[in-house]
């Protein structure tokens, strides 16, 4: 059951090669998935529309924390509405919250009786490598999500490595002047359940 995936590739600039995103900290990326008929064995089993969350987090670096309610919220009523518990997942994976966000979901989820183990993860934490590369908190911005997804975790699921992931991308509901008037950022975040054959 579910649909097919079509994944295309990350979009990364002309003459970036994997291997120099290593020295880069700023990297224009995205990715794309396509909803439909396809040979990829990777389905869409279910999923979880977000609903708005505004926890009064008014400061745009910290874009984390003003996301992390929403994902926390999601991924709680996804586990609630399928009945199931973060440990029938290979990995539960959020937008990009980065560290603080990230540290924040697990704790907020933590405090509702949802304990996420090692198979959780966020993908600010996995678009750099924050050992060799000063990228403090990690990856953040729209395209941190899709580029991987689509250049790392779709692959994993498409090799067989994984068999069940549930993807949370985030996003916050902003805007300059909004931010300038000093008004809270409200995040949001909706959850897709992959699964691979």
């Amino acid at each position: 059951a579910g649909w097919p995936l079509i994944v295309t590739q990350p979009d990364f600039p002309p003459g970036a090669e994997e291997n120099a995103i290593e020295s880069v900290l700023s990297l224009p990326v995205s990715g794309a998935v396509v909803v439909g008929q396809g040979t990829s064995g990777v389905r869409v089993e279910a999923a979880c529309v977000g609903r708005v969350q505004d926890m009064g987090v008014t400061d745009m670096n910290n874009m984390g924390a003003a996301m992390a309610p929403a994902a926390a919220d999601t991924i709680r009523r996804f586990l609630s509405d399928t009945a199931t518990t973060p440990k029938d997942y290979d990995l539960i994976v959020t937008g990009d919250l980065g560290q603080v966000g990230s540290d924040l979901c697990r704790q907020l989820l933590a405090d509702s009786g949802v304990t996420l183990g090692g198979n959780y993860t966020d993908c600010g934490l996995l678009l750099f490598d924050r050992q060799r590369q000063d990228v403090h908190a990690g990856g953040s911005g729209c395209g941190c999500s899709a580029a991987v997804l689509c250049a790392h975790l779709l692959p994993m699921l498409e090799r067989g490595e994984m068999r069940r992931m549930l993807f949370c991308p985030t996003g916050a509901l902003m805007s300059p002047t909004s931010s300038q008037q000093r008004e809270s950022i409200p995040g949001i975040c909706h959850a897709v359940l992959l699964t691979a054959e």
